[in-house]
């Protein structure tokens, strides 16, 4: 049997970059807005709780994939060593957020009791249902829309970060690292889709989780505009 057709595979990820997630209203008012410390430490609590969950997700849904599907694992595996340092345990991503973190006076006995909102908990939710518990192909597409429209919000978020006098490059380096990553893992998922899907059921699979994916990523920005720009989240703080 043959690859996915490449149209399909190339009509998806188009899909997903111009998702209206990519330029949501959050990016676009934390580019260019001034926020207070509050408004930024309500953020980065949000932010740091959703990252944190991620990483554990990723390594269930290795865990969840049929051995047989080594070429999907490589990938996975690939992206998941990113996230970890690649090799480093002081560039591990977590911990480089943890640094941006401690920069707004936010140890991780701090970050250990945020609450989450619930739209980072339904997010959180929706990815352990297609992650975990889908058949492997819709879980490949959940993760593939993750890391193609992850690129999107460091083009907004670190330049918007850059402005404040208080941070230095190093504080703000998980945030600067990501703009190359999220490409490198976005190829690789893509990659991974190219040569694991073989079939249109199985494409159809596979795009049904990413856009289910792209939708839920939108909710969770529009969660945290709430929470940091109309002011639910300075109450919280």
């Amino acid at each position: 049997m043959e690859a996915a057709p490449a149209p399909f595979l190339a009509s998806l990820v188009n899909e997903l970059e111009r998702h209206p997630v990519n330029s949501n209203a959050f990016f676009e008012t934390f580019h260019v807005r001034v926020l207070t410390r509050a408004q930024l430490r309500t953020f980065v609590r949000q932010y740091h709780y959703f990252c944190k969950h991620f990483v554990k997700l990723l390594e269930g849904l290795l865990y969840r994939t049929p051995v047989e599907q080594v070429d999907m694992r490589s990938e996975l595996i690939k992206t998941l060593h990113s996230e970890l340092g690649s090799g480093n345990p002081q560039r591990a991503h977590i911990r480089l957020l943890n640094k941006f973190a401690k920069s707004l006076d936010l140890d991780e006995v701090d970050l250990d009791r945020t609450v989450p909102i619930p739209e980072v908990v339904a997010y959180l939710g929706l990815l352990h249902r297609l992650f975990i518990e889908s058949d492997h192909l819709t879980a490949l597409g959940a993760e593939m829309a993750v890391e193609v429209t992850a690129g999107s919000e460091f083009r907004y978020l670190y330049p918007g970060l850059r402005q404040y006098s208080a941070f230095n490059e190093d504080e703000l380096l998980f945030f600067k690292l990501h703009l190359n990553e999220e490409q490198c893992h976005s190829a690789w998922l893509i990659d991974a889709v190219q040569r694991t899907a073989r079939t249109r059921d199985e494409y159809d699979r596979v795009a049904a989780g990413a856009r289910e994916t792209a939708d839920g990523w939108q909710q969770f920005w529009s969660g945290l505009y709430r929470e940091v720009f109309e002011s639910a989240g300075l109450r919280r703080e």
